[in-house]
């Protein structure tokens, strides 16, 4: 009896000792928000020049560099400069002939979007929800399959996608992104033909 007196005693005084050491553990400090970020980015979709007819899907990437700045928990400015490959994937049908043909023209742009930037949910969760608009400029570098495109394109980028933190202070940022010019793309012609694109970014 006095053995197992002990036994509990024993037991009941580890549990107690154990307890008050888990609580006097500090609490982990809390997680600062980072105001600037900076990373790589790249995307693939399908562009397009509007109003084309017969248009089809047209494989369509960017990569380059993104910066976030963020002053307040929800809301932030972000820039990107991007090298943007696109351009329009369209059918045609000469006079007098059944057949179609397929033609493809690529227009290559350095790309700079800015967009205000709306957060979702408190900077400590993991898992942040976005939605961003904003202008981008486009710079004319490189034009196969036609002649005479503008040297400068502008437009309105639009977007929603979400942050998700893996590591502190390490970010995987998924976006879909739209993008729809406002400037003609060719100055030598009487129809107003508009760039615009879909694409995933990461």
């Amino acid at each position: 009896m006095k053995k197992l007196t002990f036994i509990i005693a024993l037991i009941a005084t580890t549990l107690s000792g154990y307890s008050q050491n888990n609580n006097n553990v500090d609490a982990p400090a809390p997680i600062m928000q980072s105001k600037f970020s900076i990373g790589f980015k790249g995307g693939y979709g399908h562009s397009t020049i509007m109003p084309f007819t017969h248009a089809t899907f047209c494989p369509s990437w960017d990569a380059g560099i993104a910066a976030v700045y963020a002053p307040a928990i929800h809301w932030g400015v972000e820039a990107d400069v991007l090298y943007s490959e696109e351009g329009v994937n369209y059918k045609y049908r000469n006079s007098g002939d059944e057949t179609y043909h397929t033609k493809q023209i690529y227009l290559d742009y350095i790309r700079i979007p800015v967009k205000a930037v709306y957060f979702f949910r408190d900077y400590e969760k993991d898992f942040r929800p976005k939605i961003a608009v904003g202008p981008s400029m486009g710079f004319l570098v490189n034009e196969v399959g036609s002649n005479g495109a503008a040297s400068f394109d502008f437009g309105a980028t639009g977007l929603v996608g979400f942050n998700y933190r893996i590591a502190k202070a390490v970010w995987i940022n998924v976006d879909a992104v739209y993008y729809q010019g406002l400037l003609d793309t060719y100055d030598n012609r009487s129809s107003n033909e508009l760039n615009s694109k879909m694409r995933l970014d990461e």
